[in-house]
Formats: structure tokens, C-alpha cells, sequence
């Protein structure tokens, strides 16, 4: 377990539609797409998966904008062939919603950071691979319910907007769900429920954009992550994560500087 090491990851990432990513990363990555992608130029319904080797080119493009979970590390590539997993291409595993617990364990141990943690996320992505792996088993495939399908289209686009989020029981009208069976089947198939989910997405975000825009101010970020009331954002922050976004942002600058 030596030579495993996490380097980063995203839950319930929500990316804008018309975005292309075009590069290539020393470190493998894993993506679940929640929404319909472009792959080299195909286009992709949600559930989509690929894991991309480490210097491999990626080449994907948003649609109509999607919400994206992801995870980048690095391991031996021997892993990838003994637990059959396929690399470079998209594939559709038939456990997602264990993929998806999954990444949001190792999200939540990343962000928390308790003691052990970097013992803990070694073993969390091998535990990952195992579950992509047997999720991709051709000999082990089921299909998925057709309720799980239709709650995942509904999840994806209630999570495309964090500002301004579609109206969830309208969703759940328009794709044949009582307001009950609805919010029954979204808390099973993804044991949270949609305001939870609209929640951790919305920090997630922040989180991002403070990793990637140090020069935005914090409420900038609140704003365009959907919490216009700043206090709010403090609190709920600091209660997921531990510590304020002011904090977490002085830490990245210390961090850059050594």
C-alpha cells in the first residue's frame, strides 16, 4: 500500500455546460460523470465513468453542464490490470451508487483531515478500486432500476444550478415520482437527501475555487457557490469541515509558499 498516494478529489463538483477539458496529468484520475458528457468527441449519458492512466491525454466536454465527482492519485498500473478494470475509455459500471459513497468517504476524510488520514485515504482508494472493479465485471453486471436511472437524471439536474437550483418536487412530478417515492428512493439510492446533497455540492465548489482562484474574495466565492448570506456560509463551512473558509484559505497560501 506503499506505492499508493492520493493527491486530490471532488464530490458532486457542478461544472457549467460548453466547458472542455483538454490536458494531460502525471497522476491517474478517476471521473464519474452525473450527467450526459462528450468523450473524444461521443457523447455520454450520466452514470459514464473513465479512468484516465497518468499521462494520458484527457478530452472531455460538458453538455449541459453536469455534476462531476473525481479523484487523482497515483498507484502501480498493475492494479488496473488485476482488478480488470478498463483505462482510457469510458465504461458503465453497475454499482454506482457504491462508487459514489465512495467518493464522498474519501472526500469527507480529505476535507476533515482527522488523525491517520493519509493512512486512511491509501486505503480508501485501493478499497475504490476494488469497488470500480467489480463494478465493471461484465460476469457480475445488473442492471440498474429504472428508478435509480430516472433519480440520477433528476439529481444531476437539480445539482447543475448551486445558485439557482430547479424546484426538486417539480422535478420529481415531471419524471413520474410522487413527492414520498421521491424523496424515498433519492435518500436510498444515495443515502442523503437532496437539501444535503445541495449543500455539501455548494462547499465542495467553494472549496475548489479556493484552490484554484487564491486571489477571490471569500464572499465572492459564497456568492457564486449560493450562499448570498456570508455569516451562513462561515457557519455551515466550518460545521462540514472543521475549520472557516478563512482559515482553510490561509493554510493553501502557507502551504504555497513553502
Amino acid at each position: 500500500m506503499d506505492s499508493i498516494k492520493f493527491t486530490n478529489a471532488g464530490y458532486n463538483i457542478a461544472e457549467p455546460p460548453g466547458l472542455s477539458f483538454h490536458w494531460s496529468l502525471n497522476q491517474h484520475a478517476f471521473l464519474y460523470f452525473q450527467g450526459p458528457v462528450l468523450i473524444n468527441g461521443r457523447e455520454y449519458n450520466s452514470g459514464t465513468c473513465i479512468l484516465y492512466k497518468g499521462g494520458s491525454p484527457h478530452n472531455y466536454k460538458t453538455q449541459k453542464g453536469f455534476v462531476n465527482s473525481f479523484i487523482g492519485f497515483y498507484c502501480p498500473d498493475e492494479l488496473f490490470t488485476l482488478l480488470n478494470i478498463p483505462c482510457n475509455s469510458p465504461f458503465f459500471p453497475n454499482n454506482c451508487q457504491e462508487i459514489n459513497d465512495m467518493f464522498f468517504s474519501i472526500c469527507q476524510e480529505n476535507a476533515l483531515r482527522p488523525f491517520g488520514f493519509e493512512v486512511t485515504l491509501k486505503a480508501r482508494i485501493l478499497e475504490l478500486l476494488v469497488t470500480i472493479g467489480k463494478g465493471s465485471n461484465k460476469q457480475t453486471s445488473k442492471k440498474l432500476s429504472d428508478n435509480t436511472v430516472k433519480m440520477t437524471a433528476i439529481r444531476a439536474e437539480y445539482l447543475s444550478d448551486l445558485v439557482s437550483p430547479p424546484d426538486f418536487d417539480n422535478l420529481l412530478l415531471t419524471h413520474g415520482f410522487s413527492r414520498t417515492q421521491g424523496y424515498m428512493v433519492y435518500s436510498r439510492v444515495f443515502n442523503s437527501s437532496p437539501k444535503e446533497d445541495l449543500i455539501w455540492a455548494r462547499l465542495e465548489k467553494s472549496r475548489m475555487l479556493m484552490q484554484q482562484a487564491p486571489n477571490m474574495k471569500i464572499y465572492e466565492i459564497a456568492e457564486s457557490c449560493g450562499f448570498p448570506n456570508i455569516p451562513h456560509f462561515f457557519r455551515t463551512f466550518k460545521k462540514r469541515y472543521g475549520y472557516t473558509p478563512k482559515h482553510y484559505m490561509n493554510a493553501l497560501k502557507s502551504e504555497q509558499e513553502n
